[in-house]
């Protein structure tokens, strides 16, 4: 028996990308009636969240928390030995970025299509 094939959808707009820019376009037009789709090759909410702006400064910001233990005798704070655990730095990285992801996806708007 063959496959139906379906029917193409028709939409307002076609938006490539779902960085800032593209996301906030989607979502203003779809407010507005417009039948908007968002096409992302990798990265749900765009390269910032997820391997660029936030991620960095997460892993930043956990190397200047390490700066200023390893320094911790200079604030009257004794320490024994210590370590950097960095699977849990990715982590706390990852557990970041998941949220600004799921917020693109979860929109009320979205419908996803794989």
């Amino acid at each position: 028996m063959p496959v139906p094939i379906p029917q193409p959808e028709e939409y307002d707009l076609l938006v490539l990308g779902s960085g800032e820019a593209g996301k906030y376009l989607a979502w203003t037009l779809a407010k507005k009636g417009m039948k908007t789709s968002v096409i992302e090759r990798k990265y749900v909410g765009g390269s910032c969240p997820n391997i660029a702006c936030l991620p960095s400064k997460n892993v930043i910001h956990s190397a200047k928390v390490a700066s200023y233990f390893q320094r911790s005798e200079e604030f009257g704070i004794n320490r024994d030995n210590w370590k950097i655990d960095m699977p849990a730095v990715r982590e706390r990285k990852r557990k970041m970025v998941t949220g600004p992801v799921e917020l693109h996806l979860d929109h009320p708007t979205h419908e996803k299509i794989s």
